[in-house]
């Protein structure tokens, strides 16, 4: 009788190995399952989310960036002048600042104008006579205009150093300037 009991006991443990080893393949089968059909997708799902968010930040910020020099151009487009605004236009700007100060203007040229990528750039000679201080205030208007005006190039002496100064017969103080100055203006191209 003892050796028959020991003999239905291991058909016993095998059939529950059996059972044990077919428990964990289902349980590895399952979680594999789970892994690939259900992890997985979510999971490259949540990288292409998060991808997608970062491009789109990226993007909003690109935009923001955009309209920030959007408005900075907006600024300066009404800084400079289209191109009908040319030289004639440049010339009664000068004069009309140079008689605002009271300046005595002998000649106004207009020069050669250059054209630079998308613009054009226009340029007057001037020549005048007036005081320290009304050069200075003159200087500061032309370079505080509204539009791209700049002075380019300023020669200035005393007029009593030129040679055919008479002082006796001469309207203007010998301490006044005899002014030479080149202005430019850019305009844009169309």
């Amino acid at each position: 009788m003892t050796y028959s009991l020991k003999m239905e006991k291991k058909p016993a443990a095998k059939k529950l190995n059996k059972l044990a080893v077919l428990t964990a393949g289902v349980s590895i089968i399952t979680i594999a399952i789970g892994i690939i059909f259900i992890y997985m997708p979510f999971s490259n799902r949540n990288k292409s989310l998060r991808s997608e968010i970062l491009y789109e930040r990226d993007k909003n910020v690109l935009i923001g960036k955009i309209r920030a020099i959007d408005k900075h151009l907006k600024i300066y487009m009404r800084r400079v002048p289209k191109k009908e605004k040319g030289v004639s236009w440049l010339i009664s700007e000068v004069s009309g600042m140079a008689s605002m100060e009271g300046i005595e203007i002998i000649s106004i040229k207009p020069g050669e104008p250059r054209e630079i990528e998308n613009y054009t750039k226009f340029y007057v000679v001037v020549d005048m006579i007036c005081t320290y201080h009304q050069l200075g205030k003159f200087t500061s208007n032309v370079e505080s205009s509204e539009k791209f005006i700049k002075i380019e190039e300023v020669n200035i002496k005393r007029l009593d150093m030129d040679q055919g100064f008479d002082k006796e017969s001469s309207k203007h103080d010998s301490f006044d300037l005899n002014g030479h100055l080149v202005i430019s203006m850019l305009t844009i191209k169309e």
